[in-house]
């Protein structure tokens, strides 16, 4: 049953592959996708690495997850060297990555140059704990900054108690409230007891409202 529940939530974040098709599509192209990322098609094999890291319709090799996305990260698939960063981030005790911050932080550097949200959360909160990276709250909120303005909740949440706290900003009640406001539209239930926290009179909280519902996807919220 647990593999079967492993199965269905990999199958609905894999972009190549139709709801429509049903699983068995998935089993059916495993050949094909193996032999495209054999190929040297970076998507490909960062699809393969996805489905041996997480035991899809093959065993769960952590190794060879690591050896697929390292291939493609070096032809500079963003996901790829996403993938690359969580896992020297973290360390993998089943693969031969161990945890190394440095890398981790250089290969989310990669990935967020070109515009992956998740990877410059990653590389901000790596330069707010000082992991990797110099600790600099300045760039963690550059960083942040980009992230939050493509919809990534948790990037606006850490954005709003930056200016709640004038970490790395200065402080700014309003921007604070907006920003939290923002992540809680987005999915992220801590930002609803931040938000609380934010200290505004009814004009301040009702500007505040007015920035986040006005807000658009790529706009970093100013006053």
């Amino acid at each position: 049953m647990k593999k079967i529940v492993q199965f269905v939530i990999l199958f609905l974040t894999l972009n190549s592959y139709a709801l429509a098709g049903g699983l068995s599509a998935v089993i059916n192209n495993l050949g094909q996708v193996h032999e495209q990322a054999e190929s040297g098609d970076a998507s490909a094999q960062t699809r393969l690495g996805q489905l041996y890291a997480n035991g899809v319709g093959v065993s769960i090799d952590a190794d060879k997850a690591v050896e697929w996305y390292g291939k493609a990260a070096a032809q500079g698939d963003p996901e790829a060297q996403f993938e690359l960063g969580a896992m020297y981030g973290s360390g993998e005790a089943v693969t031969s990555v161990a945890k190394d911050p440095v890398k981790a932080a250089e290969w989310y550097r990669k990935a967020a140059a070109q515009g992956h949200s998740k990877a410059q959360f990653e590389l901000g909160y790596m330069h707010l704990k000082g992991e990797g990276v110099a600790r600099d709250d300045t760039k963690a909120v550059e960083w942040f900054k980009k992230a939050a303005a493509q919809g990534e909740a948790q990037a606006q949440t850490n954005l709003g108690w930056m200016y709640q706290n004038g970490q790395g900003v200065t402080k700014d009640g309003v921007l604070a409230y907006a920003w939290h406001d923002l992540a809680v539209v987005h999915g992220n239930e801590n930002a609803k007891k931040l938000r609380g926290l934010t200290n505004l009179n009814s004009v301040q909280r009702a500007e505040a409202k007015r920035l986040s519902a006005n807000w658009k996807p790529g706009q970093v919220l100013s006053r």
